[in-house]
């Protein structure tokens, strides 16, 4: 699974790979592996991220939350 939102959380956060690296505990090419999607996060690693990157584990993975329906926009019945 691709950690598609990692790379930007990270690079909004003005953080390189090395200095996330050191301030999660994760390796440096942990870290570059799931943002290339070679390797799934582990649940500690996906959560230890999210905590210092100050974004959800979903924002994380990319996926986005149901959007709603707005009124107004579907056709009347």
């Amino acid at each position: 699974m691709k950690l598609r939102g990692l790379r930007q959380a990270r690079q909004r956060s003005g953080l390189s790979l090395g200095q996330l690296a050191d301030l999660t505990g994760l390796r440096r090419e942990t870290i570059a592996h799931l943002e290339q999607g070679k390797e799934d996060p582990q649940p500690y690693a996906l959560r230890r991220l999210a905590a210092i990157l100050g974004a959800s584990t979903v924002e994380l993975a990319g996926l986005a939350a149901p959007a709603k329906p707005q009124e107004g926009l579907l056709p009347a019945s």
